[in-house]
């Protein structure tokens, strides 16, 4: 099992919209939420070994929500997705986000 989060773009016919998406995988399952649009909505699907996957969710716009089914790959470093909707397509692709540094406490010197 590993999660990730990812920096996302996604192409659209009014232009490019940018977002993130978190993902949880657990041996051939693949659950996350997608955070588009100013909207975060949950998928999940199946996927393999090498990363290609299958996932099923939901964009919501502001006009109204549109049922996807999508196929691509996804790995710990990458992702791309062919989302297809009833009416329009819509590609995204991403790079995992970079984590938080971490920062050192100070130490604390005792007399």
């Amino acid at each position: 099992m590993w999660n990730g989060s990812y920096d996302v773009i996604m192409q659209t016919p009014i232009g490019v919209r940018y977002g993130t998406m978190t993902v949880v995988i657990n041996h051939s399952k693949v659950d996350g939420m997608l955070d588009i649009l100013k909207e975060a909505n949950p998928f999940h699907g199946k996927i393999n070994e090498k990363g290609d996957c299958q996932i099923q969710g939901e964009l919501t716009t502001l006009m109204r929500t549109i049922p996807y089914d999508a196929t691509g790959r996804i790995t710990k470093e990458t992702l791309v997705l062919k989302l297809k909707g009833e009416r329009e397509s819509f590609e995204i692709s991403g790079t995992a986000s970079a984590p938080f540094p971490v920062t050192e406490k100070e130490q604390t010197i005792t007399t």
